[in-house]
This record gives structure tokens, sequence and C-alpha cells, in this order.
């Protein structure tokens, strides 16, 4: 038994040694995400350029080399990553942390219970520590993509607007390009700073519009930008009239912000039902509780 427990802790100690020391030593960055750092744009033109904490992109590097060590690759988050503007090195701390975090949790409180008088089975505190460790891992995964497919919603309500400034343009004579810049130059915020970023960094490079917003559409992952790509391809390339199709491309985009912001009203209708049934039927505990009590007492066995 003695050495079976010895043989075990041992691996252990040389799993933990072999993940330390591919987490620090020097690993090469992979093909892919280099090319990706090459066709990715820099910050827009006029913006500041935010400075990261040595000590977190530190930490956070190292954080990033434990992750890949344990064989969990930010890829595939890489869309989701750039679109939030959250570094991968800044993801794997909070992946890291949220595991450590969630190792601790249930053997502090173990450690109170004991401290307290009432003990709890290894077993149970090794269980709970496993599923938390794991639940706060992949948990910074799942709020980073929600927090995508927020900003998603919001470049959406952008490109329904900007489409509108556009088709205004075009109607009052403007040129296709012109009537882009144009409508990029008249809002603020982060959507209309992607856009005119895009079409400034398309304009220095010599590069069409209609390829930028390809791109684009690719690296945040909205089809409708795709499909805007095209329809300025084709008007740019074929003279073909376009303040139709604008028109109706924002049309679209209003009707699909009405069906989801109605079916977000409608969930959490339904969503508040819930509570207002708990509120009744504690109430309706609350009013027959005693009546119940007064007929058990009196109905029950005389001494």
């Amino acid at each position: 038994m003695n050495a079976a427990v010895m043989l075990v802790l041992g691996a252990g100690v040389g799993l933990g040694v072999l993940l330390i020391w591919r987490a620090f030593a020097p690993r090469p960055t992979p093909i892919p995400a280099i090319l990706s750092d090459l066709a990715k744009p820099g910050a827009p033109i006029g913006a500041k350029v935010p400075t990261g904490d040595p000590v977190i992109d530190r930490v956070g590097s190292v954080s990033q080399r434990i992750v890949e060590a344990l064989g969990h690759d930010s890829t595939g988050l890489r869309r989701e990553l750039e679109l939030v503007g959250r570094t991968p090195e800044r993801h794997a701390f909070d992946k890291l942390l949220g595991g450590v975090t969630g190792l601790l949790v249930p053997n502090m409180a173990a450690a109170g219970l004991i401290l307290a008088g009432m003990a709890l089975p290894i077993g149970v505190v090794g269980v709970l520590s496993l599923v938390t460790c794991v639940a706060g891992f992949v948990l910074p995964d799942f709020l980073l993509r929600d927090e995508a497919e927020r900003r998603r919603r919001a470049f959406r309500h952008t490109l329904s607007s900007y489409l509108d400034l556009v088709n205004v343009l075009l109607a009052g004579g403007a040129g296709i390009e012109t009537a882009l810049h144009a409508a990029a130059d008249a809002g603020d915020g982060w959507g209309y700073q992607t856009i005119r970023s895009e079409l400034r960094r398309a304009r220095l490079t010599g590069q069409s519009p209609w390829d930028t917003f390809a791109g684009l559409a690719e690296r945040l992952g909205v089809s409708e930008l795709a499909e805007l790509a095209a329809s300025v391809s084709l008007a740019g390339s074929h003279g073909a009239r376009i303040r139709a199709s604008l028109a109706a491309k924002a049309d679209t985009l209003r009707g699909h912000q009405i069906a989801e912001t109605e079916s977000a009203a409608e969930a959490a209708t339904e969503r508040m039902t819930v509570p207002v049934a708990v509120l009744l039927f504690g109430f309706l505990v609350f009013i027959a509780y005693p009546a119940i009590a007064q007929i058990t007492s009196v109905s029950g066995p005389q001494p």
C-alpha cells in the first residue's frame, strides 16, 4: 500500500515538474499566429494606444505557457479576443486564476468547517475541488464568448445606422467611396471607429473598401459585413445601382434587431413567472400553515 501511494505521489510530482518546465521553457511562436498578427491592422488613426501593466503582461505570458502546457490552446478564441480587445496572455491569466481560485475555495471552506467542529470526508472535498477548479478554468471562455456576442450585436446596430447614412449620401449625389468615408466620419462609438479605421487604412494602403469590409467581416464574425462587401464590390466594379440594396440591407438589419429585442423581452417575461410563483407558494404556505397546524393538533391522539 505504501509503495503504491509513493508511486502515485512520485508520478504527480513528475507531472508537475514537466508542466512547470514546459511553461517556462522558450517555445517558438506558431506560424498561423505570426501571419494573423501581420495581417491584423493597428490601432485606429488618432487613437491612443493603451499601455498595459508590465507585471500583468509578464505573469500573463507565463500563464499562457502553463495553459498551453495543460493542452488548452487559445487559437480558436483569437477572433473573440480581438473583438473584445483582450490579449491571449491576459485571457490565460484569467483562466489560471479562475482554476486556482476554484481549487482553493472548497479547501478553505473545509478548513473553516474543521475549525467549527464539523469535518467533511476527504473524498467529498477532493471531488468539489476538482469540479470548482474545472469550472473556474473554463468560465473565462464562456464570459469571453458572451462579451464578444454583445459586441457583435452592438456592431450590427452601428452597421444599420451607417448604411442609412450611406444611403442618404448616395441620394444626394455622392459617389460610393465618398459616401462610405463620409458616413463613417459622421458617428462616434466603437463601431464607427472600427469602420472609420478600416476605411482609412484601405485608403492609405490602396486597398478597395469592399475588400476591407470582407476582411473585417472575417475577423469580427459578422456575416452582414460580408454581404455589404459583396454589394459594394458589385457597385464599385460594375457600376450597379446600390441604393436599393443598401436600403434593403438596413431594413433587414433593423428587422433582425427588432426580432431579437422582442425575443429577449419575451424571455425576460417568462423568467419573471418563476419568482412570482415562488412568492405565491410562500404566501399560500404562510396562510395555510396555522390552519393545518390547528387541525392536526385538534384531531391528534388525546392523552
